[in-house]
């Protein structure tokens, strides 16, 4: 459906082949290996990108669909705010904050945190991010790391698959 909610007439036309974006895993934005630094070009890229089904990205403008390469994830969690009892807001490196669901929380490869948006687009925590966030955790007497939000416990867990 199209922004006034009636049914596309029209199919999306791919035009992945023409538009070499990319995104490293700083959340740096590249066309054809130079960076995108316009601040309202990032910022109608940020808005029409979607998290797909097959775990793909791609930016859809209008008719027009790109899909995009994505070293890692598009968004980087740069810090946080907030504390155990009142939760956490993470700030993105777009400049967004949103409330952090620790039940998101997930341990990737090479021990490197990810959350969940709530339209459940992946976030990477910078290393910064991490700690902030590391300090406020715990472990319970069997090992287990958890975020303790309140009067709930949230258990860490790993991503078993790449």
């Amino acid at each position: 459906m199209d922004n006034e909610g009636i049914m596309d007439r029209e199919p999306r036309r791919d035009i992945t082949p023409w538009c070499r974006i990319s995104i490293d895993k700083e959340g740096r934005w590249f066309y054809e290996g130079q960076e995108i630094i316009n601040p309202g070009v990032l910022q109608t890229f940020y808005e029409a990108l979607e998290f797909c089904d097959d775990s793909r990205y791609r930016i859809v403008l209008g008719h027009e669909v790109c899909y995009v390469e994505v070293e890692d994830t598009p968004f980087v969690v740069m810090t946080l705010r907030g504390d155990n009892s009142q939760g956490f807001t993470l700030v993105l490196n777009t400049g967004q904050n949103y409330t952090l669901d620790p039940s998101t929380l997930m341990i990737g490869r090479n021990n490197i945190l990810y959350a969940r948006l709530p339209d459940g687009m992946p976030v990477r925590l910078s290393r910064p991010a991490y700690y902030l966030l590391a300090m406020s955790m715990e472990e319970s007497p069997d090992g287990v790391i958890f975020l303790r939000v309140g009067q709930r416990m949230y258990p860490l867990h790993t991503r078993t698959q790449s």
